[in-house]
This record gives C-alpha cells, structure tokens and sequence, in this order.
C-alpha cells in the first residue's frame, strides 16, 4: 500500500488555502497549511513533506525567500508557485530555481490536482536527473552548465525553449529533459515543423474530424493528443506557420484546441518543448512569430552550446562516433592519432556535432590502417566542408552559381512579394530548403514585402 502523500501550502489568503488543503485531502493526500513563509520554515524543520505550493505575494516569500530556502535545504521537493500579481522577472527566476509548475490566480483546482499528481506520482518514485542526460557528451564547463540547467528545468512544467545552431543536438537534449521529468511514463512526440507542407499541418497537428475535407473518411487524432500526458517537441517553431501559432498558443494559454472540420474543443495535457536555430525576437519584428507566444516560449530558455565553445569535448565525441561505428559494422574500432586529435581541436566546426559525425564515419570508412592519421582527417573535413578561401575554377564556378541563384530568388520573391511559402511553391522547394537557400545566400525576404 502506497503511503499518503504530504503536501505544504502556503498562502496568505485563508480562503484559498482552506478550500485547496480541502480539496486535495478529499483526494486521498495530507496537507498542512501556513499563512507565512516563516511559518512554512517551521514545518519543514519538523516534518518531511512531498510537494510544497506556495505564494509569491505572501510574508516571507514577497522577494522569493521561501523558494530560495527550499531550493538549498530541500533540493529534491517539487514546488508549485500560486500568484494573484505574476511578474516576468519572478516567473523566470522561479523556473531558474526549479519550480515544477507555475499558477495564476484564480485557478482551476483540477488543473492543480493534475500538476500535484504529475510532481509526486502515486507510487511515489522521482525521476533521475542526472542519467538521462548522460548522451550529451562532454567534460567541458558548457556542457556541465548544460546538464545542470537541463536538469532543472526537467523539474518544472514550464514550456521550454531550446535556442542552438543547427547540429547541437537540441532533440537530444529535449528527449533527455521529458526522461528527467514526471512525464517521462508519458509519450515523447517529435514535430519537425520545418518537413511538413503548410496545407497539411494543421491537420497533422490537430488532426481532423470525417468530411473535414476531401479524403477524411473518418476521424484523426492529431500529434498534439498523442502527445498527451507526455511531452510535444516542436523542432524549428521558427518555421511554423502564424495560423499554427495562434492555435498553439491556446494549447499553451488554455490546454485546448479544435480539430479541423469540428466545432467541439478538445483539452489535452501536455508539455510543449520546443527550438529553433533561428532568432526569434528577429522574427517577430519581421512580423513572421507572434509575439504573445515569442513571450509564452522565452520565459524558459537553453542555449545548446555550439562546437567551437566546447571544442575540448571533440576527441572525447569523436572516440564515441569511432565506437559506435565500429560496434554497428563489427570491425575493430579506430583510433586517433595525436595528430589528428589536434587537428580536429583546430578546426572550427561549423556544421557542429553533425559535421563531426560525418567526418569520422568518412575517416572510418576509407582509412588504410587502424590508426586515423591528422591526413586522413584533414582530408575528410576538406571533403565535407570544402573551403573556399582559394580563388580556383570551382571556386569560381561556385561564385556564378550564388549569384545565378541570388538573382532567381530575388526575382521570385520580388513576384510575390516575400510570401516565401508561394516562391518556394513555384521554385518547387521546400519552404524551409528556401528559407536555408535564402539564409546562405543572404536575402531579406521581408525587404519584398509590401504594405
């Protein structure tokens, strides 16, 4: 038999206190209730307790004294913020703390229950913060920050938002967030927002109801109610269309949405991880992100670090690629010579930890002998990143090809007048392959919109 859960609320307003200790005993816990953040010091110095929820406009915890002391003598309690006066800088600061869910008032004590339910689970286990992220590699002080802020983060229920370049392994650090976190008996879903076409998203996303549209025979569950009682990652939101984002938002703001073709709402829990490579606050001022969900998205933010700020951590990454290799095609594994490990310490890594996969698999598959030469290394970065610091016929050839291209696109977007879904239509691209096109190529396509 399970033993009974004990919460600690803390909260200046009686009333509210009262009916929630109410609330949840009817639900099977054990509560104590304080008016005061000191008070709330009290109990802990004298009993265990599970979960703590508590005000931030209260005695003892106006300026976060109370979060601050729990999070320093009691690290592993989750702890749920209640607020009638929510500030910015007090939501970002608790989520910095490790606070696993953060309420407005008035709220819905069944939206409470849920939260308190996911916090402390039935059974009584916590989630291992530390072994989950165990597959981003690395013994460099960026990649240590990392681990420690991801596994705060797992704590809370927040949306987070990881910013990166592209090839840091944002999904990897989001899949090992959702295994840290109470959700993590809950489903993981993966969006790439940036593969699916702009006609089909929505359905994709929120599914659709029968004779929703030529086709629909029947009714489909979209990814975000698969997602539920997990965890949604939305890869590269950047590239999600603004319809999208206000259907998003809700999900966010309300934990609703309508599916295509039906006029009933359906409420979904889920926790919305999303990243993008992309600078946001850029893309709002364009006009191409909204910014009540830039807003909703930023309170929680991870930087996933580039190679170049971790460059020490390379041999150590490139000795695993070598590994696994030699695991899946069961040869005897390479290694590298000093030579070579210096020379990809050298190298700036500008496609990051993807770049680095595709250089040891090609070292790995055409070197002559068990030890990987700084040649053989040096011949596989030219070959997958090939420079262009050298005026050659290719070099050339290659400078033709971008203006050839430059010129094309700017006449395609000057024809429709930035919308970059219809050029890339009539291009017969993708809009993201456009939008990496535009990006190498250095267009605004904003700078051919007209008002």
């Amino acid at each position: 038999m399970a033993a009974i859960r004990k919460i600690l609320i803390a909260d200046d307003e009686p009333l509210f206190g009262t009916t929630t200790a109410r609330f949840l005993e009817t639900r099977g816990f054990s509560v104590t209730f304080v008016e005061t953040g000191e008070a709330a010091l009290e109990v802990l110095a004298k009993q265990e307790v599970d979960l703590i929820i508590a005000d931030l406009d209260m005695p003892g915890n106006r300026n976060l004294e109370l979060l601050n002391r729990c999070r320093r003598g009691h690290p592993d309690v989750p702890f749920i913020v209640v607020t009638g006066r929510p500030t910015l800088p007090s939501a970002i600061e608790g989520i910095r703390l490790g606070i696993h869910d953060y309420f407005l008032k008035p709220l819905e004590l069944d939206d409470l229950l849920h939260s308190v339910q996911r916090a402390i689970p039935a059974d009584g286990t916590q989630p291992n913060t530390t072994q989950q992220f165990s597959e981003i590699l690395g013994e460099s002080p960026a990649v240590q920050h990392l681990h420690a802020q991801a596994a705060r983060v797992a704590r809370s229920h927040a949306t987070v938002l990881i910013r990166g370049e592209s090839g840091t392994g944002k999904e990897l650090l989001a899949r090992g967030i959702h295994e840290a976190s109470s959700r993590r008996r809950g489903p993981f879903i993966t969006v790439d927002c940036g593969s699916i076409p702009e006609t089909l998203i929505e359905s994709i996303l929120f599914g659709h109801a029968r004779g929703a549209f030529t086709g629909a025979t029947q009714d489909r569950p979209g990814l975000v109610s698969m997602a539920h009682g997990g965890s949604l990652f939305l890869d590269e939101i950047g590239e999600l269309p603004l319809a999208m984002q206000a259907k998003l938002l809700r999900v966010l703001q309300f934990g609703s949405f309508t599916s295509v073709g039906s006029l009933q709402e359906t409420k979904v829990d889920v926790r919305v991880i999303a990243a993008t490579h992309r600078d946001l606050a850029s893309e709002v001022s364009r006009g191409t992100f909204r910014l009540d969900l830039f807003y909703r998205l930023s309170v929680l933010e991870i930087v996933s670090p580039p190679l170049r700020d971790r460059i020490e951590d390379v041999p150590l990454l490139a000795n695993h690629m070598l590994k696994s290799i030699a695991i899946r095609d069961q040869l005897p594994q390479h290694r590298l010579a000093p030579a070579a490990e210096d020379l990809l310490k050298q190298h700036h890594w500008p496609g990051n930890i993807r770049e680095l996969q595709n250089v040891i698999e090609r070292c790995a598959c055409l070197a002559l002998a068990s030890e990987l030469s700084a040649e053989d290394v040096r011949q596989a970065i030219d070959w997958v990143a090939p420079k262009r610091t050298t005026p050659t016929v290719e070099t050339e050839h290659s400078s033709f090809l971008d203006e050839s291209e430059r010129q094309y696109f700017r006449q395609l977007l000057q024809k429709w007048r930035g919308n970059v879904s219809q050029a890339a239509k009539e291009a017969q691209m993708s809009r993201q392959g456009l939008h990496k096109a535009l990006s190498r190529l250095q267009i605004d396509p904003s700078s051919f919109r007209t008002n």
